[in-house]
């Protein structure tokens, strides 16, 4: 069966994405090129996942500081150079992104983070997974700038410091840390991610059952949960027509 012919601002968006990859790709030889990029005005999506060869966190900061205000799409997946002065360009720069990938972008602190979600709003796809200084609070901000747009979400194996409350803030529950070892307090309540569609919490340990059902009760949209690795999400976790569970221990005994 023959393909579906693409259209010519897609042939020029692909090839744009083609010419930037050829300069990247060269890695530290790179630095000094990027910017000879910037009259790529059509390009909207750029997908740069997992290079094969290394980058240097300067040539990824060019590339966004050249092309970051009119890209929709990003993915720098696998880029583990990339630190907490490329989410301050990504702050400065990308105004207009809906979909972020940042799998695996584990130099990057919490705090960056927390720092860009609250300047941006209006994703819709975000994945953050393995990207292990997570926080709490980055979730957070997330959801108070996104929860309305946001449909699919990605916090695969970010378990090193994401809690419930992290999870919680899903459902719009924002906690804060309280002093003397006291617990957390509901310090706010918004409407949370009511149009999230897609949830992957695999590998992360504190998703429970009692945290999906307060997550699940609040996001009414969720059709599909991923928990692979969640040994405290059973049988008893909460489920409603047209909602499943992907990898779930329970389901495969």
């Amino acid at each position: 069966m023959l393909a579906v012919p693409i259209t010519e601002y897609e042939e020029a968006e692909q090839e744009a994405e083609r010419k930037l990859r050829a300069e990247t790709g060269k890695g530290k030889h790179a630095v000094g090129t990027v910017l000879s990029w910037q009259p790529l005005a059509q390009l909207r999506v750029l997908e740069l996942q997992r290079p094969h060869k290394p980058m240097v966190c300067t040539t990824a900061r060019r590339v966004v500081r050249a092309l970051g205000a009119q890209l929709r799409v990003l993915d720098m997946s696998g880029f583990r150079d990339l630190d907490d002065g490329f989410m301050g360009d990504m702050g400065d720069h990308a105004t207009s992104l809906q979909e972020l990938a940042l799998a695996s972008c584990d130099s990057i602190t919490g705090d960056a983070m927390a720092a860009f979600f609250a300047r941006r709003n209006g994703f819709t796809r975000v994945d953050l997974g393995r990207c292990y200084m997570l926080t709490d609070n980055a979730v957070q901000e997330l959801v108070r700038h996104s929860g309305a747009t946001l449909r699919h979400l990605s916090l695969n194996s970010v378990d090193d410091s994401l809690t419930q409350n992290g999870l919680l803030a899903l459902a719009g529950q924002m906690f804060e840390q309280c002093v003397g070892g006291k617990e957390p307090r509901l310090a706010e309540q918004t409407l949370g991610c009511v149009g999230l569609e897609v949830l992957d919490v695999s590998w992360v340990r504190s998703t429970t059952d009692n945290v999906l059902e307060t997550v699940v009760s609040q996001c009414k949209r969720l059709a599909s949960i991923s928990v692979y690795g969640c040994g405290s999400v059973s049988a008893f976790a909460p489920v409603r027509p047209g909602l499943k569970y992907v990898g779930r221990e329970c389901d495969t005994l």
